[in-house]
Order: C-alpha cells, then sequence, then structure tokens
C-alpha cells in the first residue's frame, strides 16, 4: 500500500503474529483441503457476514464504504438491518457464490439494500449499532472516533491510508498503528481473522451497543 508520500508500508501482522494461530495451526492452515482450503478473495463478503452472524446479535448496522451492497444483502438475510454508507451508488451485483455449498445463486431483480450515498462521518454513527469497514478508504480514524463517542462496535479490516487524515511513519504498518490509535483512545481491540486470501486480518471493538 502505497501513501501519499510515494513509500510503501510494511505489510500487515499475519494471523500468527497476533496469536491467532500457533506455529502447529499455521502450518496445518497450509495443507488444508476440501471446504477448508483458503478461499479466494471474492468470497471475503460471505466470510465477513457468517463471522458477524457468529459474534453479534442482529442490530443496525452500517456497511461503511459497502460498495455494491452484497455484504449488505448477506447480512439482512441473516436477521441484520443493514444500510451501505459509500459516495458512489452501485446497484447490487445479481449473483454470487454460496460459501457452503459453491453453488451460484441469483440476487433477486427486486432485491435492494437501504444505502447513503455520501462519505461516512463520526456523527452518521448515532443511528446505527454496529459499523462495519471491510477495506474502506480514507474513514477508518472516522469510524474510531465514532466507537468513541457514540458507544457503537465496530469491525474493520483495514487496508491503506489513502484519504486517512493521517498516517503511520515510514516502517510501521498500517494495521499496528491504526489499532495503537484506538487503545490510546482507550478502546479494547480484539482481535479476528478471515480464511481468505490477501488481507484477511482484522479487529473489533465492542461498544455499548448492541
Amino acid at each position: 500500500m502505497t501513501p501519499q508520500g510515494g513509500h510503501k508500508y510494511p505489510h500487515p501482522p499475519s494471523p500468527a503474529d497476533l496469536g491467532l494461530l500457533s506455529d502447529a495451526d499455521a502450518g496445518a492452515a497450509r495443507r488444508r483441503t476440501g471446504a477448508d482450503l483458503t478461499r479466494m478473495k471474492k468470497f471475503r463478503f460471505q466470510l465477513l457476514a457468517e463471522w458477524i452472524g457468529a459474534n453479534f446479535p442482529p442490530c443496525a448496522v452500517a456497511d461503511v464504504g459497502g460498495g455494491k451492497g452484497l455484504l449488505a444483502y448477506l447480512l439482512q438475510g441473516a436477521g441484520f438491518s443493514c444500510t451501505v454508507i459509500d459516495p458512489v451508488d452501485q446497484a447490487l451485483p445479481d449473483k454470487y457464490r454460496d460459501l457452503a455449498s459453491g453453488r451460484q445463486l441469483k440476487v433477486p431483480a427486486s432485491a435492494s439494500v437501504p444505502r447513503l450515498t455520501r462519505e461516512f462521518r463520526a456523527g452518521l454513527a448515532e443511528r446505527f449499532d454496529l459499523l462495519v469497514a471491510l477495506h474502506a478508504h480514507g474513514v477508518n480514524l472516522q469510524i474510531l472516533d465514532a466507537v468513541r463517542d457514540h458507544g457503537v462496535s465496530c469491525v474493520v479490516l483495514p487496508c491503506c491510508v489513502i484519504g486517512e487524515p493521517s498516517v503511520p511513519e515510514i516502517g510501521l504498518d498500517w494495521f499496528t498503528w491504526l489499532t495503537d490509535e484506538a487503545r490510546e483512545s482507550g478502546l479494547p481491540v480484539e482481535y479476528f481473522y478471515l480464511n481468505f486470501k490477501g488481507q484477511n486480518v482484522g479487529f473489533y471493538i465492542r461498544g455499548k451497543r448492541p
């Protein structure tokens, strides 16, 4: 990831670096077969929706930088009330691949998800319980402000520093810097990872809501 200044930051920590996998587990992960194989990046929405459903009760979710809205659509199907907040208005995809069966499923032409076509700002958090940011650009610090000021929870998979008002010094990776910023604000950071190729480590903070 290359910031405005032109230098590249180090890669984010791995699941093993974060203590989410032991050395033995990491070795086993490299030898996965069948349904346990590491998924392609296109499955990130399905994997994240599954993880959120297992770790949070149905609540009001903001899918920050949610793009076409597949994550919001999947969360709606799991009983969440989910709104996409993204400055670019996009239509839902017409199909996606089911995580469990591998079958391709159609999204009904009549389907839709609520949208706010604008950039996320911390004040928008008042109407939600959980903020989700899957590789959202330029608003990660706004999300931390929202968690601190409004007592909401968040789930974040940080990607790059594009558009952020403050960035790490050379030599420090963005993920570690961002989680350090959260802790310095008194926020209790916990780590997780998803089984897809690419930047698959994230963190979450449990606020007073939900």
